[in-house]
């Protein structure tokens, strides 16, 4: 894998109705912070993934995310993805969230390259143990 710091990515999203915090059982009739993450872990994978090998892809691993500001529905807020740092596998993005008003968010945020089939294998092996788990009680 031969990813090195400074690859970049920038993303568009519109805060429709299910990126709302009262739609998830908050009541804030803003921007969720999960859904901020989803839009932060879509754009860190636009700067890099399409590089790695086809037998590998990313997972989340870590966030260190401060959501700062509401986003108002129907607007768009723009993920700013920048890679900092590769060790190994593991790599690690400055992230900055804005819409019109300024910043919303911001942090880090690191992603594990894993192999496709190891993930799915691992998956399964979960999912089987559940299933026997449940039948067990």
């Amino acid at each position: 894998m031969t990813l090195a710091p400074g690859l970049k990515a920038k993303a568009s999203y519109r805060v429709d109705t299910l990126s709302l915090a009262d739609q998830w059982g908050g009541e804030a009739h803003a921007l969720a912070s999960p859904i901020m993450i989803i839009f932060i872990e879509q754009t860190c994978m636009k700067a890099t993934d399409h590089l790695l090998p086809p037998d590998l892809m990313t997972v989340g691993y870590y966030f260190e995310i401060k959501h700062q500001q509401p986003t108002p529905p129907e607007w768009e807020v723009t993920v700013d993805a920048e890679l900092i740092r590769v060790d190994d596998r593991m790599m690690t993005y400055r992230v900055t969230v804005h819409d019109a008003a300024g910043v919303v968010g911001e942090g880090l945020h690191s992603r594990c390259a894993v192999s496709r089939a190891g993930f799915h294998e691992r998956l399964e092996r979960r999912r089987a143990n559940a299933v026997h788990a449940v039948c067990a009680t």
